[in-house]
Formats: structure tokens, sequence, C-alpha cells
């Protein structure tokens, strides 16, 4: 496979992916990660001001990108709504810059609204209005009007009133990341202050993949890549030289994905989290390369949308087992 890296994207891409691979690791980052470890556990529980009736579900990741975060909490959202609930979604609004808190449409520019708020927007369309603003609490202020349930996306706990339902999204190919926390890996905080934090544990675990015995689990599900107003089957990829674009932490997950179904790409051109070049340097980087059709996760894919480049974004979806669902429906779990 080829790597495709603009000059400008190398040092964080350097920075993302050594976190990612605990490639820092010596007596200066045990250090640095011992004060990170201090500051990260009291800081897992984010202040919020909210009413003392607002039923709310806190969804956060194990570590700093990559965990799930944002598929679990879409997932959770539509159960809610489906039980006959009003559900609100705020949107994680990191790189976004939305100025008064807003309702996110299918159509917004992803560099308005950010691109995990876009993707949440397009996958609850008729079914919770998700909400973004420049700070947590002003998307909340906002929200509370909307929804009897919010469903709060990127944080774990709150604070002063603890959330009434906290979910700590691990990827099942890598639950706890590296297992240590920056300098020396991806670990948003150590292992057991973020469990405690949490009152359940999902394990976000591909349909390709054996589920483990115990524990809550939310399947991941992929059919293919919609392309062109289709959806192109894992066997019609397959003779394709494709590639994959990827915006997002820990891209070597998709790449593993598809390599379960058949597909190996021919290129992979990659931007940090929540990152792309301009339109004009993505198009370059991506027209040198030998493919018939780029590949991209939906959150990606925003990204090559604002860049009018074409491609197909694979199918992904997420189904939560029943006991998830009971606890997310106010049963005991």
């Amino acid at each position: 496979m080829r790597a495709a890296v603009a000059p400008l994207e190398q040092a964080r891409l350097r920075l993302a992916r050594g976190l990612e691979s605990g490639a820092w690791d010596g007596l200066a980052s045990r250090a640095l990660s011992a004060a990170w470890s201090a500051i990260a556990s009291h800081s897992l529980a984010r202040p919020l001001a909210l009413p003392a009736a607002a039923r709310v579900i806190a969804v956060g990741g194990a570590t700093l990108g990559g965990s799930g975060k944002t598929p679990l909490a879409i997932a959770c959202a539509r159960e809610i709504a489906r039980g006959g609930e009003r559900v609100a979604f705020v949107a994680h609004g990191y790189r976004a810059t939305p100025g008064t808190p807003r309702v996110v449409r299918e159509d917004d520019d992803v560099a308005v609204v950010g691109d995990e708020a876009l993707v949440a927007a397009r996958a609850l369309r008729g079914i919770a209005p998700v909400i973004v603003a420049t700070t947590r609490q002003a998307a909340v202020d906002y929200a509370v009007s909307r929804g009897e349930v919010l469903v709060l996306d990127g944080v774990l706990q709150i604070t002063p009133r603890r959330a009434s339902l906290a979910l700590l999204a691990l990827d099942a190919s890598a639950p706890w990341g590296t297992g240590h926390v920056p300098p020396r890996g991806d670990l948003r905080a150590p292992s057991l202050r973020l469990l405690a934090a949490a009152d359940h544990a999902v394990l976000l675990c591909d349909e390709l993949m054996l589920a483990p015995g115990e524990g809550h689990v939310a399947r991941v599900v992929s059919r293919g890549a919609h392309f062109a107003d289709r959806l192109l089957a894992w066997p019609e990829l397959a003779p394709l030289r494709v590639g994959l674009f990827t915006a997002l932490a820990r891209p070597g997950r998709i790449a593993q994905s598809l390599a379960r179904r058949g597909i190996t790409p021919a290129a992979l051109v990659g931007s940090a989290d929540h990152v792309a070049p301009s339109p004009r340097s993505l198009a370059r980087r991506l027209a040198s390369a030998p493919v018939d059709l780029w590949l991209a996760s939906p959150k990606c894919a925003t990204h090559l949308e604002a860049a009018r480049i074409p491609h197909a974004t694979l199918d992904h979806d997420v189904f939560l087992d029943e006991s998830l669902v009971e606890v997310l429906r106010g049963g005991s779990g």
C-alpha cells in the first residue's frame, strides 16, 4: 500500500501515529505520562449545568479517537427514539466553528459544524435533532427544549450531577489502545479511572469478529460502499483498484475491516483526525494515485465532499445488544 502524505501534514500525523503506536517510551515520557494520568483522572467528569428533570446519556471513548464513540452515541439515540422518547443529540464540535447554537442540517459545511456532527445529522435524519455550538454548555442549553433525553457525544461523565447513564466505548481490536496515556500512548486516562467513571463499557465489534462471551456488545455491520445513489456490495468492490482516504485516529482499523472483506487498498492518503488538507491540495494528492475508486468512512467522506472529489462512502451501522437496549430504556441491565 502506498502512503501519500503532504509535507504540512507530516508533523501532525507523526504525533498522532506516535501516540497510537506507543512509539515514545522513555524516562521523560513516563514522567509526563504520570502527570497526564493525574490530570486526566480528575477531568473525566465535565462540568455541565442541567435541569433537574433532564435524562442524560453520556458516551465517551477510551482512547484519543478511534474508539467508536460517535457511532455508539448515534445508535443509542436511535434506540431511545425507537422506544418512544424525544431525543436531542449534542454533538462533539471539535474543530468546528458553529458560532451560535444550531441544529445541524445534512448539507451544512463540514468546516462550520464539524465532521462528526454532520455524520450524526445524516444518520439521525427524521429521528433526532443534532445540536452543535461553540461550547458544550451552550449546546446543552439549546438542546434541553428539544428532547426529554439528551445524548452527549464525547463526554464520559458530567458534574456536579452524574449522567443518568455513562457509556464507555471500546474498540474490540484494541480496547485500551496502547495501554498508556500520552505521551507514551493514546489512552485517554488510566483504564481503571475510565471504568470507574462509566456505568457500562460497550465493546464495538466488527460483525466478522468473534464477540466476547460477556458484557455489552455493539455490532458494527457494513454491506459495502455507497456510490452514486447505489450500494456497491463487497463482491463488486473486490475487483477494483480502490484507494482509502482517512482523516481519523487509528486508520489501521479501517484497513483491517476492509481486509476481512477481501479488499486491499492500492493507495492510502491519510490526514490527522478531523482534518483534511485544502480542497486543491487534497485533489492533487488523490489524483496522483492509480485507483479506480476512492473509499472513505462516513466521517472522512464529509471532507471529500467539501473538496468535490468523487468517492464511495463505506456503509457503516451499529446494532446494540438487547441487554444494552434494556439499559437505555430504563431497565436494570
